[in-house]
């Protein structure tokens, strides 16, 4: 199967791959800024200097890790939440839309359907039901006439 496939199939497929990525790209430059670092021998002073630093005020050094560490993590957290919004939020909203207009009897407006994930099957599904409920209220108001 091809990644492009894979992606199609399934919105946990796109969130898996998108956090992935994030974490091998965030480890390759980690990799690559280690390298260049350590690669200097002021770097040694400047690793004693900060673990003398950590020794003397822990709390501080701890809070700077921390604050390191949430910046590193913002990364794969903003792109999966574009993705969970644009992937799931936002058709589930249009979703939620058609259905409102359905309840107040607007059955001619069609549904595109444009994905072969989950969404895509509940689209199809909602589709099938507006088609459904069409011809049900034709018929009905063809037999009262």
């Amino acid at each position: 199967m091809s990644l492009q496939n894979f992606l199609k199939k399934s919105v946990i497929h796109k969130i898996l791959f998108i956090t992935l990525s994030g974490a091998v790209v965030f480890s390759i430059a980690s990799v690559i800024v280690y390298l260049i670092i350590f690669s200097n021998e002021q770097t040694y002073q400047l690793v004693e200097q900060l673990i003398a630093y950590a020794k003397a005020h822990p709390l501080n050094f701890a809070m700077l890790l921390g604050f390191i560490t949430f910046q590193a993590t913002l990364i794969p957290i903003v792109m999966t939440y574009f993705l969970v919004k644009t992937e799931i939020i936002n058709p589930l909203n249009d979703i939620a839309d058609r259905m409102e207009k359905i309840s107040v009897g607007e059955l001619d407006e069609e549904m595109k359907i444009d994905r072969e994930d989950e969404i895509g099957n509940l689209q199809e599904s909602f589709e099938r039901m507006r088609v459904s409920l069409k011809v049900i209220i034709d018929k009905l108001e063809s037999e009262q006439l």
